[in-house]
């Protein structure tokens, strides 16, 4: 069974498109075969994860098309490739993209959107395709696609913040937005949050942090929501998705490309917790 996960966040530039990009990366060099959703009309990742597909192998319809039932999930999917060293010819190691659309803005036509089927359309493709991991990127604020992703499709959810107190203030209304999923999707989990884009020098990040680690505890339950692994703002980073080319490609052996192993861990470790392995 696949692990299915959106990262979202209430505000942009979180982290969310880097945060898919190096974990995708690290899952490929582990062997897993991975879907990458982009359900934000920005269209980022697709930009980030199309970036060496050329235009014979791109797709020509889109997710949007997908969502309303005219285009399968195959047609709107792209293979995504990836650079293992400078100048080396991209290569295909695993990971496919679902490509966005800008059309994703049109609430009117999102709203006619049957989430059921399209959730048992997706099931089905993930089967067939075998893959191991679905990572998806969602919008900062639309209503509707968060109603669809979190009753139909995902079974867990991550919220990646960057160190600002606009980013603390939103954390309650998405908390709330996946309790109230949950009358439809009972298997649905809020893994944690995480620090994408940390300074650790900075006197304001680690307040942020110690602020997330104390809110997020739950005494009744003993459980922290607070992922205790931070993401450095670091130029490497930057650089291998300007590169097309994630951390675990480009330096493997930084702190970066060690932070991100981290946090794949401790998903994998929560994700397990949640599902009784």
């Amino acid at each position: 069974m696949a692990n299915k996960l959106a990262f979202i966040n209430s505000k942009g530039g979180c982290g969310k498109t880097t945060s898919i990009f190096h974990i995708s990366g690290i899952l490929a060099k582990s062997n897993k075969k991975v879907l990458v959703i982009d359900l934000d009309k920005q269209k980022n990742t697709t930009s980030t994860m199309m970036m060496y597909v050329n235009k014979n192998d791109y797709p020509q319809k889109t997710v949007f098309d997908f969502l309303q039932g005219k285009a399968s999930a195959a047609e709107v999917t792209g293979k995504t490739l990836f650079q293992h060293r400078s100048n080396a010819t991209p290569k295909y190691y695993g990971v496919d993209c679902m490509v966005s659309d800008a059309r994703l803005a049109n609430e009117y036509s999102l709203k006619k959107i049957n989430g059921q089927a399209v959730g048992a359309a997706l099931e089905e493709f993930i089967k067939q395709q075998k893959y191991d991991w679905v990572l998806i990127d969602m919008p900062p604020s639309n209503l509707t696609l968060n109603h669809i992703c979190f009753s139909y499709i995902v079974n867990f959810v991550i919220i990646p913040f960057s160190s600002d107190m606009f980013s603390l203030d939103g954390y309650d209304s998405i908390a709330e937005t996946i309790k109230n999923a949950r009358g439809i999707n009972a298997n649905l989990n809020n893994i944690g949050v995480y620090l994408s884009r940390y300074m650790g020098h900075c006197a304001l990040d680690k307040y942020i942090k110690n602020e997330l680690s104390e809110r997020l505890y739950n005494r009744a339950l003993n459980k922290n929501d607070f992922i205790d692994v931070q993401i450095p703002l670091a130029s490497d980073i930057r650089e291998a998705v300007f590169y097309g080319r994630p951390i675990s490609y480009y330096k493997e052996l930084s702190n970066s490309s060690k932070a991100y192993k981290n946090l794949v861990a401790e998903i994998i470790k929560r994700i397990e917790s949640h599902s009784g392995r």
